[in-house]
């Protein structure tokens, strides 16, 4: 019986790529929407006349879409699997 190792303790490898670089696409679109969010808003502030106030709730509704379709979704995915989700939140867009 060989004794386990853990895969902290492993020399970095190309598995240990692949997690990091899949494992970072999450953080990266949620990036990239924020971002986003900040360039239209810098472009739709003059043209719809939006106070502070306005601004703030469009930043903030987007955090929170955020916040909620990733909970929402990630639980779903859990239940009924991940393909099955993906295909759930891309076919209203098809």
């Amino acid at each position: 019986m060989q004794p386990s190792r853990n895969f902290d303790d492993l020399k970095f490898s190309s598995i240990h790529r692949r997690i990091l670089l899949w494992g970072s696409g999450g953080p990266f679109l949620d990036g990239y929407v924020l971002v986003m969010i900040g360039v239209a808003l810098e472009q739709l502030t003059p043209a719809l006349k939006l106070d502070a106030d306005w601004i703030g709730l469009l930043g903030a509704g987007t955090l929170a879409g955020l916040f909620v379709g990733t909970s929402l979704f990630g639980y779903i995915s859990d239940k009924v699997g991940r393909r099955k989700c993906s295909s759930l939140i891309s076919s209203p867009s098809a």
